[in-house]
């Protein structure tokens, strides 16, 4: 298996990680805006030339801190309990250490046993519930 980061040119191969997810086919066009822009960060996992896993985020360039949001982690299915999600989470750990991270983050639910496992055993840190309420908004 072999974890590559995505940059420009390589938008064939985000197209077809991003097949992986439940977020629906990725336009050719969006994936040149989204490789083009340096503060995403999309890590693919190859096994035979073929994309097996895709984690993918944003630096987060705060004042404090400069911050890595996870916004997803994706195994194909006929792939999974075999490492992949863990070494895509390790790759990330390195990348932070290279860009000077301060921390990485990810948010799951509680009922998500796979997602709860992985990030825990990838060194994750859940912290006991706070008094923390996240709101959307739609653009």
């Amino acid at each position: 298996m072999e974890i590559r980061v995505l940059g420009p040119g390589d938008e064939d191969l985000l197209v077809r990680a991003v097949a992986l997810t439940d977020e629906g086919p990725l336009p050719h066009e969006r994936a040149t805006a989204h490789l083009a822009d340096a503060n995403l960060v999309n890590l693919v996992a190859l096994e035979g030339g073929e994309a097996v896993g895709f984690v993918y985020g944003h630096i987060l360039q705060r004042f404090e801190a400069v911050s890595f949001f996870i916004y997803s982690v994706d195994v194909a299915e006929s792939h999974r309990r075999r490492g992949i999600g863990k070494a895509m989470l390790a790759a990330l750990r390195d990348l932070g250490r290279e860009g000077r991270w301060d921390e990485m983050f990810v948010f799951t639910n509680v009922s998500n046993a796979a997602a709860m496992a992985l990030y825990a055993g990838s060194g994750g840190i859940s912290p006991p519930p706070a008094d923390v309420v996240m709101f959307d908004f739609e653009c």
